[in-house]
């Protein structure tokens, strides 16, 4: 086994039971989860966010295929059984998507996805759902949020996010920003990072309330990226104060063939989603990357 091959296989699971059963183990035998595969070698699902419509559940996730290696936006569509029974590819562009967060707020629907590659952070507004998606706002005026997780919480809207830079920043520091409105102006909050910890820091999934109080999922990044995730309860959130405490962790034990990770937890009313990862290790990787890499390079060939 050649750790330099190693490549990064993500599977999405929906498990139905809601989340606050799920994280206290209170659910169906693991044979009972649903899973979205990758369709072929060398691409993976990961990231679901989840919301239902008219009886059907739509569930969003990163797409990648190694051979490109951007990160697009697909979404497949279950009825009320979990029968899978539709597909749409919904979002792209020239730079890397990931975590399509999903958020409905006045009988609108609208989507956040990670973008931290482009320097920025939007806000989409479905204009033809699940299909049409319409950039209509930048959060913080370039602020390349990673894995942006918004909830509404005592009146105020709150984001969850990390930064990318040096040293592994995006995997151990948490920061939060705060609105009056979710499409109004943002500020930071004035303890940013708020949180300073491998294990407890970057965002994986929907925060949600218990006891009146956000829990919120973070990655615990110690071993491997999005090796587990931790549940933190967050027991004072203000303007000028933040106070949270690890309550739970969520290994990765619901797919023997997909054991070796899991970074997104969300909440969808009565179903949760979850991703795990695979480590492949096959030198077929390498052959994968020349292939990208020449890619790239036939339009200037052609040229001359």
């Amino acid at each position: 086994m050649n750790k330099k091959n190693k490549t990064d296989i993500w599977a999405v699971g929906i498990i139905n039971n809601k989340i606050s059963k799920f994280i206290k183990n209170k659910y169906k035998s693991k044979k009972d989860v649903i899973w979205i595969y990758p369709k072929k070698p060398y691409q993976f699902y990961a990231d679901p966010f989840g919301i239902w419509k008219d009886d059907k559940l739509y569930i969003f996730v990163e797409a990648l295929d190694y051979r490109i290696k951007k990160g697009e936006i697909d979404c497949f569509v279950f009825d009320k059984n979990l029968k899978r029974i539709d597909f749409h590819h919904v979002l792209s562009n020239k730079y890397h998507l990931s975590y399509p967060f999903i958020v409905q707020h006045k009988n609108k629907i609208y989507m956040i996805p990670e973008s931290s590659q482009s320097g920025k952070t939007f806000i989409y507004e479905a204009k033809n759902f699940p299909k049409k998606w319409e950039k209509i706002k930048e959060i913080m005026k370039n602020v390349p949020m990673i894995d942006p997780s918004i909830i509404k919480y005592q009146k105020k809207w709150w984001i969850f996010y990390s930064l990318p830079g040096p040293n592994g920043r995006a995997m151990k520091e948490l920061n939060v920003a705060f609105s009056e409105n979710l499409l109004s102006s943002w500020k930071e909050h004035p303890n940013n990072p708020v949180k300073v910890d491998i294990e407890n820091s970057r965002p994986g999934g929907t925060p949600f309330i218990i006891d009146n109080l956000i829990h919120l999922p973070v990655q615990n990044c110690k071993k491997t990226y999005g090796g587990e995730i931790n549940i933190l309860k967050i027991e004072k959130l203000t303007e000028n104060d933040f106070k949270a405490t690890n309550v739970r962790t969520i290994k990765p034990n619901l797919n023997k063939n997909y054991a070796d990770g899991i970074h997104t937890l969300s909440e969808c009313k009565s179903v949760t989603l979850v991703d795990c990862k695979n480590h492949n290790y096959s030198s077929k990787r390498k052959w994968i990357d020349w292939q990208r890499r020449l890619g790239r390079f036939i339009p200037f060939i052609l040229k001359f």
